[in-house]
């Protein structure tokens, strides 16, 4: 009989409202993974995260960043996913033209991806092959600067969320959203996507909640965006308020590496510095793309680390988001867990 009343819960929280958590189920299973952080807040924890995470070795991407899907992300034990959303045109023969509002836009995507000058010249061609007009399905996608370059659907990949969430009533998850669409389109959505009762507002005065009032709120997906926020109490203000970080332009491994040159790697970027939640970038961008070789070197345990340890020290925070190219290359979640005070 329990597990006949347990798969009938889930189901009904995959097809429809929410089912509360009682809080006795967290004290027993935990706040992502371990009772040990449920009595920590939001800012006082340390999440693996996954740089352009929509970027993986799937069908129609040119390039990856990392080793497997976003769904395959989040199961091996990534809380944090920085994402970038677009308008995209599907078009008859199963290819994607972006749909920029015009020139600047997508000048400004160009400089803002961080993508090589070949790729660009890439994506360029394959448009100019596309046409700019013509038949197609518009739609939102998460593509990397260019859908021309690799596109997945919105839809597919926030339904993945759900799911999650749903069988996971113990986890916290924070999405970083580099938005090139509307705060409409994106609330849009989350909201079809039926992610809205999970979406944290965030502390409307004082510290983050613990992860234990988030998840016996069931507010436990924070979503904070780069360009635009509104929309919705809960579609927060990334580097206006919520969120400082380290820089990004890293060129060698040797930067997050060496001892030397540390200090610099984490000196202030984007982000108020009272932003409550710190994101430190750890992956090399190395033209034309990037390589799993360099994330080996620059995930490993030791470096990592040490690494992490000293942005704490300077910038007078723990990171709470650890970001990395190829999640799986080195030990990541390992570091992860030493900063969480975890085995």
């Amino acid at each position: 009989a329990g597990v006949l009343v347990a798969a009938t819960a889930v189901a009904a929280l995959i097809g429809g409202g929410q089912v509360t958590v009682p809080g006795s189920s967290v004290a027993s299973a935990g706040c992502n993974g371990s009772r040990s952080l449920c009595d920590k807040r939001l800012d006082e924890v340390a999440l693996l995260a996954t740089h352009n995470s929509m970027s993986a070795p799937l069908p129609g991407w040119f390039s990856a960043e990392q080793d497997a899907p976003i769904e395959d992300q989040i199961a091996d034990g990534v809380r944090g996913l920085l994402i970038d959303t677009y308008e995209a045109d599907r078009l008859p023969n199963g290819l994607y033209r972006t749909a920029f509002e015009n020139p600047e836009a997508k000048k400004r995507s160009e400089e803002e991806s961080g993508l090589s000058p070949e790729s660009v010249a890439a994506a360029n061609r394959i448009r100019e092959r596309l046409g700019f007009a013509g038949e197609g399905e518009r739609g939102l996608y998460l593509c990397h600067g260019f859908c021309e370059l690799g596109a997945t659907s919105l839809a597919s990949v926030l339904g993945d969320i759900r799911r999650f969430l749903v069988t996971n009533p113990g986890e916290v998850l924070v999405i970083v959203h580099q938005d090139q669409i509307s705060p409409e389109d994106w609330v849009g959505a989350v909201r079809a996507a039926r992610l809205e009762p999970f979406a944290s507002e965030g502390p409307p005065e004082g510290p983050w909640p613990t992860l234990r009032e988030m998840v016996e709120s069931g507010r436990r997906l924070v979503i904070v965006n780069e360009n635009r926020s509104g929309g919705a109490p809960w579609n927060l203000d990334a580097f206006g308020e919520a969120l400082k970080e380290t820089p990004f332009a890293f060129t060698s491994g040797s930067e997050l590496t060496d001892p030397a040159k540390l200090a610099a790697s984490c000196k202030p970027n984007r982000g108020p510095a009272d932003a409550p939640l710190f994101q430190l970038n750890h992956w090399v961008n190395r033209p034309p793309a990037p390589r799993p070789t360099d994330a080996a070197k620059v995930n490993a345990y030791e470096p990592l680390l040490a690494r992490a340890r000293e942005c704490e020290r300077i910038r007078g925070q723990m990171p709470n988001l650890i970001a990395v190219n190829f999640y799986r290359r080195g030990d990541a979640l390992r570091v992860v867990q030493a900063l969480n005070g975890l085995r």
